[in-house]
């Protein structure tokens, strides 16, 4: 029907605007019984900043669904299994699903005019924030979804971080005749180091002469830790984060870094006395947590009985508890007292995704670690940037990693680059190049 769309740098305020965009079309056209407004984005990280600024549109009162694109192709696919099952014989949503076929089949049961028309009664106002991330199927759902209502968009082609070059989405952004809102600044931080690095790297020039002493080197996880641990105790946070381009499984050195912050106190160079040991908490991967929930468990071929989850699972106030209230809950309505191998990773995989969608990600007196990928839209009083050998990527990738990442700080952020003592040092190359101090 209508779109309307905002494009901008990082911090330059899309989020607010999207909000504000909102308000402005509710108060011409209120939302009538029956109807809700629909939040889409692409990551939970984002998925949760979604969620937290509809609630607090006084307007809607709580007639809101926020929920990642991923999230939208399963309930529209659940909600209409039948035509589902017309395009995609052999789709079973009762195992653990493959999402790359969920959300094929998602857009185009959601082209059909029947379910178009469900979403427009439903959901006539669409916000969408990380529109960039949307490709393939993902995209063909929102453009579906903008043909039957009214959509209001972010997007920033520069934190497209799956890809380099132009963005299918923008490109569509732009050849429609949607509004327009171009935005400028951030207002996330007054840092001029941060601000001036962010502006170098979109314009893919290199930083480390803006980061100067923010940016170090690295010869071992000791020596980084040593970094953190020096940081911590200068700056004293509320609220910090260490980001990686990769994940601790892909990386040695950021699994040790993280594994000696966590195991004993540290002397840090500069500081008289010991810190530590930190309390450091990952954010949550589903993949890695079902692989470990399972072997917990120890389901075999032939399954687990209603009994052996009691014993297993019982005084768990975690996944492990909401396993057993599921199975609990089958022998109450059903008498089950028997559960399949494939009933248990499907129900393992799902309580893992409300969890990561629902629970609270901050804890008092921790610092969270994360990817690059997983702080999309989220913001932290300060950032520490690991950033090891196992980047990957083209220089035009890394530029946009390492942009991403120091815009997520709102007062102050470092970067600890991982070196070898027999090469020339990191710091001196692309994205950083930072003037080294002569040797001699």
């Amino acid at each position: 029907m209508s779109l309307e769309y905002f494009e901008g740098p990082a911090g330059c305020g899309k989020t607010y605007q999207l909000i504000k965009a909102l308000e402005t079309s509710l108060a011409v056209r209120p939302l009538r019984e029956g109807e809700a407004v629909l939040g889409l984005t692409y990551m939970h990280g984002s998925r949760r900043r979604m969620h937290n600024q509809l609630a607090k549109v006084p307007c809607l009162r709580g007639r809101f669904l926020a929920c990642t694109l991923d999230s939208l192709a399963r309930r529209v696919i659940c909600r209409w299994r039948t035509l589902a099952r017309d395009i995609e014989p052999k789709l079973d949503l009762g195992v653990s699903a493959d999402f790359t076929i969920v959300s094929h089949v998602a857009a185009l049961v959601t082209a059909k005019g029947i379910v178009s028309s469900w979403l427009r009664l439903r959901y006539p106002i669409v916000v969408v924030d990380e529109l960039q991330d949307c490709k393939g199927d993902h995209l063909c759902l929102i453009q579906t979804v903008e043909s039957r209502c009214h959509v209001i968009a972010a997007a920033d082609e520069f934190q497209d971080l799956q890809q380099t070059g132009p963005s299918a989405a923008v490109e569509w952004l732009h050849s429609g005749v949607g509004k327009k809102n171009i935005l400028s600044g951030n207002r996330r931080t007054k840092d001029t180091t941060l601000l001036q690095a962010a502006d170098r790297l979109r314009a893919s020039q290199d930083c480390g002469d803006i980061l100067q002493g923010a940016l170090m080197s690295a010869l071992n996880a000791n020596v980084a830790a040593g970094h953190v641990a020096r940081t911590i105790c200068w700056k004293k946070p509320k609220d910090a984060v260490i980001l990686t381009p990769t994940g601790q499984d892909k990386s040695p050195f950021v699994r040790d870094v993280v594994a000696r912050l966590t195991s004993k106190p540290i002397k840090p160079k500069g500081i008289t006395k010991d810190v530590g040991p930190f309390h450091v908490i990952w954010e949550s991967n589903v993949k890695e947590d079902k692989t470990v929930l399972l072997k917990n468990i120890g389901c075999s071929a032939q399954g687990i009985g209603l009994a052996e989850l009691r014993r297993l699972c019982l005084h768990d106030k975690g996944a492990l508890g909401d396993v057993f209230q599921w199975a609990e809950k089958k022998w109450r309505i059903k008498g089950q007292v028997q559960f399949s191998d494939g009933e248990l990773t499907t129900t393992v995989e799902r309580v893992l995704q409300s969890r990561r969608a629902f629970l609270p990600t901050a804890c008092l007196g921790s610092i969270r670690a994360m990817t690059i990928n997983q702080a999309k839209n989220r913001e932290f009083e300060g950032v520490i940037i690991l950033w090891p050998f196992a980047v990957g990527g083209d220089l035009e990738s890394q530029r946009r990693r390492l942009y991403n990442a120091l815009t997520r700080a709102q007062k102050w952020a470092i970067v600890i680059v991982q070196d070898a003592p027999d090469k020339t040092s990191r710091l001196a190359t692309s994205p950083f190049s930072k003037p080294l101090k002569s040797s001699s």
